[in-house]
């Protein structure tokens, strides 16, 4: 009779891989649900071609919700995503407005990037030493970047993007986006930190607990600075990126990265209040909103009502997760 109680006991409880997967059974299921729904109002919305093109669009915001992850493991958040990617695409096309040269193109990527790791930086030097919360701290620098922004393309940005962008943002290899290719290479290094690397432990203790992360000898502040530079690295990428998309950059054109790039956070089941959840998951958030979003825009939704749905996705996802013990993916 032991046995069978135990196998009881067992199906009573779950599948351990089951329950500590939850979060992505339930993302993978969604993105078949929308799939399917997709399809069956539109079947060409389940062709390889449009699937191909969701995907790279989703690239995009994956790589905008990796620096996001990163810094929302440790209890942060980065809401000067919009501008500091906007300023780093203006930045880039109004350097090469005149010329394109190779070496044109190379410095105009270089500083492009580099700002962003130095607004990161900023953001980080005031959240871990200043003591500033990660939300006002990342807001007021939005706010400064927005009117540096406005400073210096005098509210009309000039140029369009080199080719070298346009080419990684839209052109293929054996029928695969360079932009996903991009995607699974920063997936990749992105998990293998988090999973196997002394800073990636170090991001999920903080997370849980700063102070006793603090007194266990991590170097609390160190690794902040360096979450927040990282997300700023990403943030330029993304604007280099999306700029490659459209050709050329735009005011505004981060505005829609912001909301959408947490809500794939939570979705694929990282705690908003830090130290539980991955990137993987964050894979698989990204995916299902870019899809809503095409799905949404479809059906006729207004850019403020999509808004308004993710802020409640992100509301519904705290509420099934935000009570859950803080471990580590």
């Amino acid at each position: 009779m032991s046995a069978p109680a135990s196998t009881i006991r067992r199906l009573q409880q779950g599948s351990p891989w089951l329950e500590r997967n939850r979060p992505l059974v339930i993302a993978g299921s969604l993105i078949l649900l929308i799939l399917l729904v997709a399809g069956l109002r539109n079947p060409g919305f389940v062709s390889s071609n449009n699937l191909r093109n969701q995907l790279v669009l989703a690239s995009f915001l994956g790589i905008a919700a990796a620096g996001q992850t990163i810094l929302i493991l440790t209890g942060g958040i980065d809401l000067s995503l919009a501008w500091n990617l906007n300023f780093s695409a203006v930045l880039m096309t109004q350097i090469v407005r005149h010329s394109q040269s190779p070496s044109q193109v190379t410095w105009a990527i270089a500083v492009a990037l580099f700002s962003a790791m130095v607004v990161g930086f900023i953001n980080g030097i005031g959240v871990a030493y200043l003591r500033i919360p990660s939300l006002v701290m990342t807001l007021g620098m939005n706010a400064v970047l927005l009117g540096l922004t406005l400073v210096y393309t005098g509210g009309t940005p000039q140029g369009t993007a080199p080719g070298i962008i346009i080419d990684l943002a839209t052109a293929r290899i054996a029928g695969i986006p360079w932009a996903v290719l991009l995607w699974i290479v920063i997936s990749a290094v992105l998990i293998f930190i988090l999973r196997r690397t002394v800073f990636g432990r170090q991001l999920y203790a903080i997370g849980n607990n700063p102070r006793a992360s603090y007194l266990s000898g991590v170097p609390v502040r160190r690794v902040l600075v360096a979450s927040y530079t990282i997300a700023g690295l990403l943030a330029g990428i993304t604007g280099l990126l999306y700029t490659g998309y459209s050709n050329q950059s735009f005011l505004r054109m981060g505005d829609g990265f912001v909301l959408p790039a947490i809500a794939a956070v939570v979705i694929g089941g990282t705690s908003i209040l830090g130290g539980s959840g991955g990137y993987i998951g964050t894979i698989f958030g990204a995916i299902i909103v870019t899809l809503l979003q095409n799905v949404l825009s479809i059906e006729g939704f207004k850019q403020a009502e999509q808004q308004m749905l993710f802020g409640g996705i992100v509301l519904v996802m705290l509420l099934l997760y935000g009570r859950e013990s803080r471990i580590r993916e």
